[in-house]
């Protein structure tokens, strides 16, 4: 995935009271701060000017968090309403998020980082076996 730019926001899902968007790497999901030159906030008010909400600190109703250096769907509510269901979704534990990391490394690579993270001296199946 290209390095995120406010004019290059990918949605996943749209409904009247729902938007997922796939949130890029090392960008920060709103910030109050001048500093901040790009964040998945500014892009939302790019794209969708008319869904910006002034009675909510940042304009937009962010139902849970990503890190800054992770990427994935992240779901706004567009309304009070929708935005409490999804607060109740995550507290009742309703809802499920999954990570996955993909590494491509040579073997040579692969045996040494291996061994740095596990203290093992042969790759094996689990770090578990160390």
């Amino acid at each position: 995935m290209e390095p995120g730019s406010v004019e290059n926001l990918s949605i996943v899902y749209r409904s009247h009271d729902f938007l997922v968007v796939n949130k890029h790497w090392d960008l920060r999901i709103d910030s109050k701060t001048w500093r901040e030159t790009l964040t998945l906030q500014k892009q939302l008010r790019h794209r969708f000017p008319e869904l910006a909400d002034p009675g909510t600190c940042y304009g937009f109703r962010f139902c849970h968090q990503l890190d800054f250096s992770t990427s994935g769907a992240l779901c706004v509510a567009l309304n009070k309403a929708a935005a409490g269901s999804a607060y109740r979704s995550f507290k009742e534990r309703r809802v499920t998020k999954a990570y996955l990391a993909l590494v491509v490394r040579t073997p040579s690579q692969a045996q040494s980082w291996w061994f740095w993270s596990t203290g093992c001296t042969q790759a094996i199946p689990s770090p578990k076996s160390c």
